[in-house]
């Protein structure tokens, strides 16, 4: 029994500092693109138009992030996204009235906790600040526009391989207060499915 207790602790005394020296391939700063496909719902009220609208949005995102070593097993990750493309948000129409939303100039800025399960994988959790400007375009009539912004939350891994490179995929919800465009009070949300590959400095 001695000799068991003996052992483990060797053997814990070897395995700290490997796991600690290997969470630096997630320490520092990196960069990244993301593809994304997303599924988009907005909740609409307002004059003639009372429902629930969505669609489908595939998208590019550039990634920077800055990865801090929480000692043992953990990393924390501070960082942020924009996305390149324009962001469908569905149409809904009521009688001869038909409203189309998009998202623009979308960006997030993200916490990332993370726990290091193998020497070259990461779990992590994400909490993120939202931001986009929210355009409507009306059959017949003038579109409007607003900044929205909300929350978004999920989790997702990440893989070391080579010295610098990684990829990872991670499932997200992005939810955004509802705003007033166009007589209309509009909410979107969407579930999101991004898959990413990096560089670490």
């Amino acid at each position: 029994m001695k000799k068991f207790f003996i052992i483990a602790a060797i053997s814990s005394a070897a395995l700290a500092p490997q796991a600690f020296a290997q969470g630096r391939n997630f320490e520092g700063f990196s960069v990244g693109i993301n593809a994304s496909s997303s599924s988009v719902s907005t909740e609409a009220t307002g004059t003639g138009i009372s429902g629930k609208f969505g669609d489908g949005s595939e998208n590019f995102s550039l990634q920077a992030a800055y990865g801090v070593s929480m000692g043992g097993n953990g990393v924390l990750g501070l960082g942020g996204t924009y996305t390149l493309a324009d962001f469908n948000a569905g149409n809904i129409s009521s009688g001869a009235t038909a409203v189309k939303l998009k998202g623009k100039d979308m960006y997030s800025l993200y916490v990332e906790p993370g726990f290091l399960v193998s020497p070259s994988t990461l779990i992590f959790a994400k909490a993120a600040y939202l931001s986009m400007k929210g355009e409507t375009s009306l059959e017949g009539g003038t579109g409007g526009s607003e900044n929205f912004d909300g929350l978004g939350y999920g989790a997702g891994i990440r893989m070391s391989f080579g010295k610098t490179a990684f990829w990872q995929f991670e499932l997200t919800q992005s939810d955004y207060n509802s705003k007033n465009v166009s007589a209309l009070s509009l909410k979107p949300s969407s579930f999101n499915r991004t898959i990413g590959v990096g560089f670490r400095f």
